[in-house]
């Protein structure tokens, strides 16, 4: 697949957020339901705490920020409910001013799909990057979050266990951003195949 990337990084209009903190039985590995979420409906999502162990998979919490329109921040969390997410707390969608719209990239078909499975230390100064959004609509990824650990005040460093699927050049240019930002990253190929 070859990117196709807009320069300009628009302002959204009537851009809003929610937070919402959800339990998600199992771990929720089998799919990259966030990945789906950003692509689907076109929505920011800045994970802020995590609680996931990668070996024990029983389950999973996150504190999520969701950033979009209403109709897409309420699209998402039915999304969450119909996959039987528990949404712990959730707080009203409210009007956001200053964040910038995530330009998605356009692929175009040109090699092969390929998987890694990445390692990302995440210094408590980049806390509040998106990163799983930076992946996915700036270099066109499928991003499945494997494990983590992020503290909900951000006290230390945190890290995400992530695989993620795309083309070479796409993974390449999704490890690149990720250093820019100053997070540090492990890679390891994996040859099984997962479907979107």
């Amino acid at each position: 697949m070859k990117l196709i990337q807009h320069k300009e990084m628009p302002r959204m209009e009537g851009t809003n957020c929610v937070t919402v903190r959800v339990r998600v039985p199992g771990g929720g590995q089998e799919e990259p339901v966030l990945s789906q979420l950003i692509t689907q409906y076109g929505v920011t999502i800045n994970i802020q705490a995590a609680l996931f162990d990668p070996q024990n998979q029983a389950e999973a919490w996150l504190d999520l920020e969701l950033y979009g329109t209403p109709a897409a921040l309420e699209d998402c969390l039915a999304v969450m409910r119909s996959r039987q997410w528990e949404l712990v707390s959730l707080s009203a969608i409210t009007e956001v001013t200053g964040v910038v719209a995530p330009v998605p990239v356009k692929t175009v078909p040109d090699g092969k799909v390929q998987r890694s499975h990445i390692h990302v230390r995440i210094p408590k100064a980049a806390c509040d990057v998106p990163i799983l959004s930076g992946l996915v609509s700036g270099h066109g990824l499928v991003v499945n979050l494997r494990g983590g650990l992020l503290s909900p005040n951000h006290e230390g460093d945190g890290w995400f266990d992530l695989e993620v699927q795309g083309t070479l050049a796409q993974i390449e240019s999704g490890l690149d951003y990720l250093r820019q930002r100053g997070l540090q990253v492990w890679q390891q190929e994996q040859r099984a195949d997962w479907s979107v």
